[in-house]
């Protein structure tokens, strides 16, 4: 599953299971004892009513003589249970475990039986279990989809099953739609049927799979395809717009060849379709449902209207991680949720990889580097942290096991062990692990024992220091000295902590890479003990080059002067790897900002655009840190300035031939200067945006989102009635969600109010009303925050199931207000249970980091600029 990049919600799982005897509050586990061997499920949707009706037959294995068989269950009304075709079962439905429990006069003996179970359920509108995704057609017509979301607990709201991603079982699947609509699932269509309540579809039975990877889809659709050896890619989407899928098309197509060979497994299902939903998710963007990925269409459908290069390059990365979980996750798939990194972390890093492989020019790996690793780093510091490996005992810890914990840190880690491995022999262990492991479950010790046998190195204690514990290594540099032409560098290892409260004693295994000049030099560290590093060459020494290593590292303010004196000659990686850690550890208070600001000044303006982009998302993060201070004017002065010449460099409009990294710096830069207050650049924005909202507009996407983002900031409330009119005219649905976010992203609070107001109207679809509500929160986390509270039985029912633990904590993550951190808690202790307020507690602990990073960078911005 792939995040959403607006929200990054977590999601909860229903559990709902066959198994002998009842099932555990305490593990939020199935009882053991029986298990499904196949499923028979056939639905009948009625997509007004928003409900449907549903009869399965499950063949079953049960280990030992039983009179309750339970399974998960979740908002199903069961009719009827009977037992090998006669025996009927008396049922019990416990809505707080979500099991439903079947009781029978006489035991159910050991061996094969089969269970037939009728039921009735409800089609969502937002997206958790079975769910209807409202939309407008090209030509204005309002219509609806039927899909499915079943990651991490929610195939019980469709059946009841044994819900848990061990108890893997075959499915056939037969739905009922509508005469001229078209159903999509797993598997190609077996037969399909025309009925008098319509088309009946029958599809091919799937292979042993999980039940959080089962999918069904139902509406007017077009589908197009093309052929990849023996696999059919396709790409489903609302009428009219498949040709927007091309991309996403092309890109699968050359990725099932680089994955069938990385894995060295063929990927075995004979179609692969990619579903667009024209919708959005408070949790999600895209699901990797084996052989029906589904997506929201802002990633995988490219509007030629309104496309940038960074969105391009995030379709390409979003259809890399889905694929990768090809094999990743439904190929062999995790034991328990407490391996979810395998499948998340995996994909995460895959996903770059295959794209640094296939478009070198885009630099992925180095863009990762800069922002997702950095992401990681940031949340890993925090005493909220956790390890990589966490014990899942409920479903809302299930929900909140999807982090940046689990995919970012995941796939810095990952990256870490390839570097230390070698690509080659990471490589060899994996296909190992594939083909042993095939239509399997497994446990992360079971990955590092292949990688171990192909590469002889002993992984398996470094792996789990970093995946056991959370927390950042901090490597500390002592004053190199040359000796015998050699730099002799002591090294010693700690905890990296943004906040007091997790600065303990703590170690790691840490595999290090020294470069000087042309010189290289591997060593690990590990253990409280000083380490020794020397290396050919006295001059500056870069420690953990190549970035590789998941760690911080700390120099000496004389070392770093040194490398700062000597950027241009160093890496574009190494570049962003320092100026990264000079930066968090200005953060942190282990060092000033100095150094920091030094290097801003010393960086040409001709660097790489990669590093500027990077730099220009560090001004723009000290901006939003000191917002309403009085050093903020003097700063945002200061940064425009140091930023203005960049623009010249970039301009509003793309250059024929122009390299990748140069568009996405222009696409951070423009609003960032425009949030900055540049004069120049919010008239351009005036008339760009101005003429981006005619109908008949020629605006490109790159020119038309920066314009509108500076346009809404800035919005007076003419702009923000015109901007409304358009969202409720817009039949784009990627265009509609963009211009209803845009109405909550004003900096005028009383226009940030009237979009709270207006989240709770009607008007937009269920799913856009929480992304103007999130979009406040960027702006005015603390009135998005008190405002939802208020409201928070109306906010709620707007909220996924597997989000209604999050989503009003995590308004407030962005204030830097430490009264609000303790309306925060009293908020978690009254409305969540203790289970359910990790996201709570994090957003507590952000808060409190901000007000601390407020009170280092207010005298610190005001030396800088005194020095210049």
């Amino acid at each position: 599953m792939r995040l959403n990049s607006l929200v990054r919600l977590g999601s909860i799982l229903l559990s709902v299971s066959l198994q002998a005897g009842m099932a555990s509050a305490e593990t939020g586990r199935l009882p053991q004892g029986v298990t499904p061997i196949a499923y028979d499920i056939s639905v009948a949707p009625d997509a007004t009513k928003l409900t449907f009706a549903g009869e399965e037959t499950i063949s079953i294995d049960v280990a030992a003589p039983t009179t309750v068989l339970t399974l998960n269950a979740a908002d199903l009304i069961i009719a009827s249970a009977v037992l090998d075709g006669s025996v009927q079962g008396k049922i019990s439905v416990d809505a707080s475990s979500q099991t439903a429990s079947f009781t029978f006069a006489q035991p159910v003996g050991q061996g094969r039986h089969v269970l037939k179970l009728a039921w009735s359920g409800k089609i969502n509108q937002s997206a958790a279990g079975f769910f209807a995704v409202d939309y407008k057609e090209v030509d204005g017509k309002d219509a609806r989809m039927l899909v499915t979301q079943f990651e991490a607990p929610d195939a019980r709201r469709f059946a009841p099953m044994w819900d848990e991603p061990a108890l893997k079982a075959k499915f056939r699947l037969s739905a009922l739609s509508p005469s001229g609509q078209t159903a999509f699932s797993n598997m190609p269509v077996a037969s399909k049927e025309e009925t008098t309540a319509g088309t009946l579809w029958h599809f091919a039975e799937t292979p042993k799979m999980s039940t959080y990877l089962l999918f069904l889809g139902i509406g007017d659709v077009d589908r197009k395809t093309v052929m990849a050896g023996n696999t059919e890619i396709g790409i489903i989407t609302r009428k009219g717009v498949a040709d927007q899928g091309d991309f996403a098309l092309a890109n699968a197509k050359r990725l099932l060849a680089y994955y069938n060979d990385y894995f060295g497994t063929p990927y075995p299902l004979p179609k692969l379709d990619m579903i667009a939903a024209p919708g959005s998710s408070q949790f999600f963007s895209a699901m990797e449902n084996w052989g029906a990925i589904l997506y929201f269409e802002r990633t995988v459908l490219l509007d030629p209207k309104l496309q940038t290069e960074g969105q391009k390059q995030d379709v390409f990365d979003v259809v890399a991680h889905e694929m990768a979980h090809q094999w990743f996750g439904d190929l062999v798939t995790m034991s328990w949720w407490d391996d979810l990194w395998l499948n998340e972390g995996f994909a995460s890093w895959m996903a770059s990889k295959a794209a640094d492989d296939l478009n070198p020019e885009w630099q992925q790996l180095t863009q990762s580097l800069a922002s997702s690793r950095q992401s990681a780093l940031g949340q890993d510091a925090l005493v909220t942290t956790h390890p990589i490996i966490q014990r899942i005992a409920t479903v809302e810890q299930i929900s909140q096991a999807f982090d940046g914990i689990t995919y970012q840190k995941g796939a810095a880690v990952i990256r870490m062990l390839e570097g230390s491995v070698g690509a080659d022999a990471f490589r060899d262990g994996v296909r190992r692990y594939m083909a042993k492991h095939a239509f399997g479950n497994t446990v992360t010790d079971q990955l590092w024992t292949e990688v171990a046998a192909t590469s002889g190195k002993p992984v398996v204690p470094m792996m789990h220091s970093f995946t056991l514990q959370g927390g950042v290594p901090l490597i500390r540099v002592g004053i190199p000295k040359c000796v015998a032409g050699k730099a002799v560098l002591p090294l010693t290892q700690g905890r990296f902590a943004l906040d007091v409260g997790s600065r303990v004693p703590q170690n790691w295994i840490v595999p290090v890479r020294l470069r000087q000049g042309g010189a290289t030099k591997e060593m690990t560290v590990s253990g409280a003990k000083q380490s020794t590093a020397s290396i050919e060459g006295c001059g500056p020494v870069v420690v953990n080059a190549g970035q590789s290593a998941y760690t911080r590292t700390q120099y000496t303010s004389a070392h770093l002067a040194s490398l700062i004196k000597n950027f241009a000659t160093i890496s574009l990686d190494d570049q962003v790897g320092i100026a990264a850690d000079s930066y968090a550890l200005a953060s942190g208070g282990y060092q000033s900002f100095d150094a920091f600001f030094d290097l801003l000044e010393a960086t040409p303006i001709d660097a790489a655009p990669l590093l500027w982009t990077f730099l220009t998302h560090r001004l723009s993060a000290m901006d939003e840190a000191m917002k309403g201070s009085p050093a903020q004017i003097a700063f945002r002065k200061r940064a425009a300035k140091l930023l203005r010449p960049l623009l010249a460099r970039t301009g509003w409009e793309a250059k024929p031939g122009e390299p990748s990294a140069v568009a996405l710096l222009r696409d951070t830069l423009i609003p960032t200067l425009g949030h900055l207050g540049d004069a120049a650049v919010a008239g351009d924005a005036m008339r760009y945006a101005e003429a981006a909202l005619k109908t008949d507009s020629q605006v490109t996407g790159s020119i038309r989102e920066a314009a509108l983002n500076i346009w809404a900031y800035q919005a007076d409330a003419a702009r923000w009635e015109m901007l409304h009119q358009r969202a409720r005219t817009e039949t784009g649905p990627v265009a509609r969600q963009q211009f209803y976010y845009l109405l909550g992203s004003a900096r005028d609070p009383g226009l940030a109010q009237k979009a709270l107001t207006l989240a709770l109207t009607d008007e937009a679809p269920v799913p856009t009303r929480t992304l103007i509500i999130f979009a406040v929160a960027q702006e005015h986390p603390e009135m998005a925050f008190d405002w939802a509270v208020i409201h928070a039985d109306l906010v709620n029912a707007l909220v996924e199931e597997s989000a209604k633990a999050n989503f009003i904590v995590r308004l407030a993550r962005l204030s830097s207000d430490r009264s609000l951190a303790g309306r925060v808690q009293a908020f978690a202790l009254k409305a969540l249970p203790p289970s359910a307020r990790s996201d709570a507690n994090s957003a507590i602990s952000r808060i409190n980091f901000r007000a601390d990073l407020r009170a280092r960078l207010a005298p610190a911005i005001g030396a800088w600029i005194k020095a210049q």
